[in-house]
């Protein structure tokens, strides 16, 4: 029976998804996807999406929807209790959907969107998305908080922090597919959070100087 056009849509969203994580964004050809996905035609991705940039869209929108369900949710409950200064709330708004999704589907997604974090072609595609726009709202806020960092380290922090959590929960997802050990979905919101916190919030290294040299001096005055 032929696959109704929905399902050979999901088919090579699910292909698409696998093979941009594995092989690259720009490497994993339309016609491989295709033919991952069981069409009988080879030219079903260009029908379904034109071309790479619709298809690398799709892929990223289709799972985003649902964790920004969410993250705005978590935004708005944050501005309720009026707590938009708390960097810890912020992190968590950013990083908790994510992991409670990955960690509660299956797929290939912490690892596409590993991928998508170090292509320029990909950054192209999904920062002007609409469903780019809370996580985009909630590295603004941070920066706008974070003001005692020099410009450039502060966004060199966020970026940081943006490639640490999403590594952590690619790798987390990679090693549920292993059935290699690991941490449990409630261990790793703790320790992501804790470990992207403490990149935002770390001393400068003018800072940690300082530091280290009122300590010296105060030994010495013992």
């Amino acid at each position: 029976m032929a696959r109704s056009g929905e399902e050979s849509r999901t088919a090579l969203l699910d292909a698409a998804e696998e093979l941009f994580s594995v092989h690259g964004i720009e490497t994993a050809s339309l016609r491989d996807i295709s033919i991952a996905a069981g069409q009988r035609n080879n030219s079903a991705a260009q029908y379904h999406f034109v071309d790479r940039a619709g298809l690398v869209a799709a892929v990223f929108t289709r799972r985003m929807n649902d964790i920004n369900e969410h993250r705005l949710q978590m935004i708005a409950d944050i501005d309720a209790q009026g707590v938009q200064r708390d960097v810890p709330a912020l992190v968590a708004a950013l990083m908790v959907p994510l992991i409670e999704y990955v960690t509660s589907h299956e797929g290939w997604y912490g690892r596409f969107l590993l991928r998508t974090q170090f292509d320029q072609f990909a950054k192209l595609v999904k920062n002007p998305l609409p469903v780019s726009v809370p996580v985009i709202e909630i590295t603004h806020r941070l920066s706008d908080i974070l003001t005692e960092l020099p410009s450039r380290i502060r966004r060199a922090r966020i970026e940081q922090m943006m490639t640490h959590y999403i590594g952590v929960v690619a790798d987390w997802e990679w090693a549920r597919d292993q059935g290699s050990t690991r941490l449990s979905p409630a261990e790793l919101v703790d320790d992501v959070l804790a470990t992207c916190c403490g990149i935002l919030l770390a001393p400068t290294q003018v800072e940690l100087n300082t530091l280290i040299s009122k300590n010296s001096s105060l030994k010495e005055t013992q």
